[in-house]
């Protein structure tokens, strides 16, 4: 993702506008292509090489922000790995205690100082049993100049520059306040798919609409917490390409802008031809989620834990889409159980409430408490909230569960 010394933008009459580069752009497709082959002949080689192949690229050229934009997107998808004989840390540390030992150690020895360089190297090879030739070289293997890059990105041209432009919308969405969409009428699949990531993404979120008229979702922005912004920021900038997999969309962001953090507006369309490179299928589950199923497997329990979602409608206030599903094998009485992201007290009290009035009767709300947006206290307790740390408790959610769940319909 760009950060923030790299974002290419103009402001216009109190918008934001990225400077999106065409797709079809020959300068900058060859561009893309020369820094997918610098990379492509540099595996195997260190960052140091890298960097002045890079820089050799750039030349005397005037996009450098987009050069320097292109190469940071590369970075990311590359692996560096460290390659030496033995752990650099430990080589300097034994290099420099024998050199202490007999100090000094000069270039050649002679009646006076009985002990060269060379002899110091070739104890400690000796001692940590790897080659001489090799101890020079391994010594600072560990410095991020020196470190080897193991595997390139695999992103073509085209991809890169795709990539480029979806990470200029993102690097301006780390800024924002709040961001509001708009989703045209679509197919239950791709609601429950675009609903599933941001909870994925642990998003707080407020929806109005139906499934047939098309949903307006309000989703908060990092800078409008008390805490966690960064982190935050950085799960609502992931959430765009799953944003892009939607055929027909908008969306507007209020973004804190520049050292002066002036409040400008960020406008998003499908009609920019934003690209996303998430897969268009399922999307994944979370640590806490997969570390749920994983100990519910091992419990001796009569009741059925199932990951399926589904779009429940919240008289047309908001959506719910459980996270779990659970099944009593005998009885057949049914829970739900929603996972929340990321929250303050207001936003959580407001989902509470909109529960009790529109959600089903037979769901169990889970709260991370490490997921809080600030240090409020909630005003009420509720029957329904079950707060966790790091982990899920499966034996609290099936008590829990098992109180609320009711025959099915």
């Amino acid at each position: 993702m760009l950060t923030a010394d790299l974002i290419a933008a103009r402001v216009v009459k109190g918008e934001v506008r990225p400077r999106y580069v065409r797709a079809d752009d020959p300068e900058v497709v060859t561009l893309a292509a020369q820094m997918v082959d610098v990379f492509a002949a540099h595996v195997g080689r260190t960052r140091d090489a890298l960097d002045g192949a890079l820089a050799a690229l750039l030349g005397e050229g005037t996009e450098y922000l987009l050069h320097r934009g292109l190469a940071k997107l590369m970075l990311d998808r590359a692996e560096f790995e460290v390659r030496a004989p033995c752990e650099p840390a430990t080589l300097r540390r034994r290099l420099f205690e024998e050199a202490a030992r007999n100090h000094p150690a000069v270039q050649t020895a002679d009646a006076m100082h009985p002990v060269s360089r060379d002899d110091v190297i070739a104890r400690v090879a000796a001692a940590l049993d790897v080659d001489a030739a090799q101890i020079t070289g391994a010594m600072y293997a560990d410095l991020e100049g020196e470190l080897v890059m193991a595997r390139g990105p695999d992103l073509t041209a085209d991809a890169l520059v795709q990539r480029y432009n979806l990470g200029l919308a993102q690097a301006a969405l780390l800024r924002a306040t709040s961001m509001t969409v708009e989703i045209a009428a679509s197919t239950p699949a791709r609601y429950r798919q675009l609903f599933r990531y941001i909870k994925f993404y642990r998003l707080m979120h407020t929806v109005e609409g139906t499934a047939k008229r098309g949903y307006t979702i309000r989703l908060d922005g990092p800078m409008s917490l008390f805490s966690l912004s960064q982190k935050y920021g950085l799960q609502l900038a992931e959430f765009l390409p799953a944003l892009c997999l939607c055929a027909d969309w908008r969306a507007s962001a209020e973004v804190m802008w520049g050292k002066e953090k002036r409040p400008l507006t960020l406008k998003l369309t499908s009609e920019q031809g934003l690209v996303s490179h998430y897969p268009d299928k399922g999307v994944y589950v979370t640590r806490e989620e997969q570390h749920l199923l994983d100990r519910f497997a091992d419990l001796d329990t009569p009741w059925e834990l199932d990951h399926k979602s589904q779009v429940i409608d919240l008289g047309g206030r908001g959506v719910l889409i459980p996270e779990f599903v659970l099944r009593h094998r005998g009885d057949g009485r049914v829970a739900y159980v929603e996972v929340m992201g990321f929250w303050k007290r207001e936003y959580l009290e407001a989902r509470l409430d909109l529960l009790r009035d529109e959600g089903p009767k037979n769901l169990v709300l889970l709260v991370p408490w490490r997921l809080r947006g600030s240090d409020e206290e909630l005003k009420r307790a509720a029957d329904e909230v079950v707060f966790f740390k790091d982990v899920i408790p499966a034996k609290e959610l099936l008590e829990r569960a098992s109180r609320v769940a009711l025959a099915p319909r």
